[in-house]
């Protein structure tokens, strides 16, 4: 599908949630309601987003392509639901920052299965498991210390290489620890980090990201690379099932998704930042900075909350394994989705 492959690849380009919807003054911001809040006030954030761009043009494309591959069996199938949901994505881009996002993102980040349902009972037993939960005394390297190999970025660097991947690690101002897009890695700067974080950071994102990317791009196919209709969800859960499988899902990671995840739910429910910064405290975050930290996280651009759909994919994607173990290359192959992985078997291979 070489047409379909240009056209929907050339809107995935364009369509950068995340990056659309984090504020531009993110990391100055919380630490102003970090400093208020331990005063005592609850003061609201005062987020500031780069202008959105019109994707109307886009949405409109998207919406034809959309019909036309319908009609074109099951692959046409699989490009067209992919081609929906672009347009999907290019609303939450339209919006954020302003009082559409969170309508955009609920048509986005719906509930999908009954995985949705055990994913909300998931995440409420490890955040009361991990209740009282306080930080070890382990020693901590800077994530951005280039000088220590023991750092996040020095790791990075030494994986990538090792794997021969042509990506590259920068250091950014970013929430999560690392984030991998086209062509690079990105890697927070100035966090503590102990050997566990760094080792689980750097399997979740070459194993769970930046390697299926690769071989995506190496595939006959431009939908492993564009990616499947949820297929960026269910990559978020297989990169956590990588981490299970590891042993690296303990502790205080899985207190952390929890609380994300709860966090979320809030948000769908029309919490406000601070209705959801004190839910946070009320759960067990380890600090007042923390709660801030994931509010503003599930609560960027108005009320993205995707972190929703991360435990239910967990949970989806290892049943598929238990079920369909040899499914799960196609979903190293790129941004495949669990429901979508059978119908593309036979084209993850490279030739």
């Amino acid at each position: 599908m070489p047409d379909a492959d240009r056209l929907l690849g050339a809107a995935a380009r364009r369509i950068r949630v995340v990056g659309s919807s984090t504020p531009v003054n993110l990391v100055e911001e919380l630490a102003r309601l970090a400093a208020a809040w331990g005063k005592g006030s609850g003061e609201v954030p005062r987020f500031v987003y780069a202008p959105a761009q019109d994707h109307s043009d886009l949405r409109m494309a998207m919406d034809t392509a959309a019909e036309r591959l319908a009609d074109l069996g099951e692959l046409g199938a699989v490009y067209a639901g992919r081609a929906l949901e672009l347009a999907a994505e290019a609303a939450i881009c339209e919006a954020a920052g302003g009082a559409g996002c969170w309508a955009a993102a609920r048509r986005r980040y719906a509930a999908r299965d009954a995985f949705d349902a055990q994913a909300d009972a998931l995440a409420a037993a490890w955040v009361e498991q991990g209740a009282g939960a306080t930080a070890g005394d382990e020693a901590r390297v800077r994530s951005d210390d280039a000088r220590s190999p023991r750092s996040l970025v020095s790791r990075m660097r030494r994986e990538i290489g090792a794997r021969r991947l042509p990506l590259r690690v920068v250091i950014a101002d970013i929430a999560p620890l690392a984030a991998t897009g086209d062509g690079v890695i990105q890697v927070a700067r100035g966090r503590m980090l102990t050997r566990d974080d760094v080792e689980r950071t750097v399997l979740h994102e070459i194993e769970g990201h930046a390697a299926p990317g690769v071989r995506a791009a190496a595939l006959p196919l431009g939908i492993f690379a564009i990616g499947t209709a949820n297929g960026g969800d269910d990559q978020e859960g297989w990169a956590l099932a990588r981490e299970r499988a590891a042993g690296y899902l303990v502790g205080a990671r899985r207190v952390e998704l929890g609380l994300r995840h709860l966090a979320a739910r809030s948000v769908e429910r029309g919490a406000s930042f601070v209705e959801t910064a004190r839910l946070l405290e009320a759960c067990g975050a380890r600090s007042t900075a923390d709660a801030l930290r994931i509010a503003a996280r599930v609560h960027r651009g108005g009320g993205l909350a995707r972190e929703v759909v991360y435990l239910p994919a967990l949970l989806r994607v290892e049943a598929m394994l238990l079920e369909q173990p040899a499914l799960g290359e196609v979903l190293s192959s790129g941004r495949v989705s669990v429901g979508a992985a059978a119908s593309l078997a036979s084209w993850a291979r490279v030739s």
